[in-house]
């Protein structure tokens, strides 16, 4: 059975599409296929790659049109049997691809309706008008489309519970095994304190670096940015703060560094605002921290205090107080003890509860599920 997994905004080798849903598929004896922008020159791991077109020399909705035409146009060609995308904008393309024959899945990452609020503070009408859009789209997507995977059971309380599978985006205990392999005992580490992720201000980088600002100097601590500034611009305002000093930026880094930079690291930060889409959101980097064995300072949200108590896996804080950050840091830093314990049990849970192991298992059925229709 053919499967074709389009994103027209992701990575290729996206930890989520690529290294989780695809890699599986494709073990499981799918064939299967990925269109993205700038893919891999060969087929990796059993995944064939496509390459959709990014014009960016032409106005936002023309440059719109351009990629989706083109998408739908490769999609077509490769004649699949399921079709399952990964960004909103396609909801269209979905529709379309329907039409043929084919059954299709809507891989929903993220509540992208009040993801749209948050996102346009400074200009709310564009907030606004987003989710309208998204919100329409999304309401003809339930009608329409076979099926739809979800990240939280908050965003699959949208969805119709017939055709949805929550499949949480959880590590892989794989990556899990690498860490062990190249561990480097907690107490022999630097005081290097972790973010992994897209960077932006409402995922709370300022109030990291003035937080980093605030730790005595004799900790000696530095944060290591892995990941991108949205918006670019963004890197400038932050590079002016003077907690700028303490940080070690360095961009975009494959899984393997990724995975590398963890084994290396004292804690890991999660300190996303108390936005509306924030609050029921499981982000990837928090087990991704856990499973490499590092305690986590992340934001003080319901759901999230309900998981850092029952596994004692790290400290919450209020994410709008740079003091609140530093002090959480600086008791995590000196306390090593108390804190490699925090990030045992934080791999401990990973190992039992929170791995794609057992996430992809409910992938596999909703396939099999659609195959059976």
């Amino acid at each position: 059975m053919r499967v074709v997994h389009i994103s027209t905004i992701h990575r290729s080798l996206d930890v989520r599409i690529f290294y989780k849903e695809c890699r599986t598929l494709a073990a499981a004896g799918y064939e299967v296929h990925l269109l993205v922008p700038n893919p891999p020159d060969t087929e990796v791991d059993g995944v064939f790659f496509h390459g959709i077109d990014k014009v960016t020399d032409l106005p936002r909705l023309h440059r719109t049109w351009r990629r989706l035409r083109s998408t739908y146009e490769l999609a077509t060609a490769l004649e699949a049997d399921i079709y399952h995308f990964h960004d909103p904008e396609l909801i269209p393309v979905g529709i379309l691809l329907q039409h043929l024959g084919a059954k299709v899945i809507y891989d929903v990452h993220e509540d992208t309706a009040w993801e749209a609020i948050s996102l346009h503070k400074r200009y709310p009408w564009v907030g606004w008008l987003k989710f309208g859009i998204w919100t329409l789209l999304e309401g003809v997507a339930k009608i329409v489309l076979d099926g739809f995977i979800c990240v939280t059971p908050k965003i699959a309380g949208k969805f119709p519970p017939a055709k949805t599978a929550v499949v949480r985006n959880f590590p892989l205990t794989a990556e899990l095994q690498q860490t062990q392999n190249s561990y480097t005992p907690y107490c022999a580490r630097q005081n290097k304190v972790i973010y992994a992720g897209g960077i932006t201000e409402i995922r709370g980088i300022k109030e990291i670096v003035q937080g980093m600002e605030m730790l005595p100097t004799t900790l000696g601590a530095k944060l290591i940015l892995l990941g991108e500034f949205a918006p670019a611009e963004l890197q400038n305002q932050v590079a002016q703060m003077p907690g700028w000093k303490s940080v070690e930026f360095l961009g975009w880094q494959s899984r393997n560094d990724v995975v590398q930079c963890l084994t290396q690291g004292k804690l890991g930060l999660v300190i996303f605002y108390p936005q509306r889409d924030h609050l029921q959101a499981l982000p990837n980097k928090l087990f991704e921290y856990m499973a490499a064995g590092i305690p986590i300072v992340v934001s003080d949200f319901p759901l999230w205090r309900k998981l850092v108590e029952e596994i004692g896996c790290g400290l919450l804080v209020n994410p709008l107080k740079p003091q609140e950050i530093a002090q959480a840091i600086q008791y995590i830093l000196e306390h090593p003890e108390a804190a490699e314990a925090m990030g045992k049990r934080g791999q401990k849970a990973v190992m039992s509860q929170y791995n794609w192991e057992i996430e992809s298992d409910k992938l596999l059925k909703l396939y099999h599920q659609l195959q059976s229709r």
